[in-house]
């Protein structure tokens, strides 16, 4: 076998051996199997959301149209939490005026448990997949 063989075998082997990259918060680990998530869905970003949003929550994708909840929102956070059932799918949708123009957004997300028995002190149970980003980057 020549020496570009056994490069080639190696960086297959490289890539294929290799867990997939997470980071665990150790702050929000738990020992115990969690029976539900918290989602978080984020939607304001003080730059562009002037006028009062409103922020509707589904089941499923939004085609399906199981409306959960349905926020309008006066305060200044930028943060809603509803307790959630895991492994079950979630989107949203933000709807604003800014500068004289409507502006909707849509994301998803999916909270899963995952295992983690090495990134913190004791093994522990982890939440992830469980934020909806729902602000506006660029107007």
């Amino acid at each position: 076998m020549g020496k570009g063989s056994v490069i080639v075998i190696l960086a297959v082997l490289l890539v294929f051996s290799c867990e997939e990259g997470y980071m665990t918060d150790c702050r929000e680990c738990v020992p115990e199997y969690p029976q539900q998530a918290v989602l978080q869905i984020h939607y304001r970003n003080p730059d562009f959301v002037r006028a009062n949003p409103e922020v509707t929550l589904y089941e499923g994708v939004i085609e399906d149209s199981i409306i959960v909840d349905r926020f309008v929102i006066e305060e200044p956070y930028s943060l809603l939490t509803f307790n959630a059932l895991l492994y079950k799918d979630y989107s949203a949708t933000l709807e604003f005026i800014f500068e004289g123009q409507k502006y909707i957004t849509t994301g998803a997300a999916r909270p899963k448990v995952r295992y983690d028995k090495t990134s913190c002190d004791e093994p522990c149970y982890y939440v992830y997949d469980n934020v909806i980003d729902l602000r506006l980057r660029y107007p």
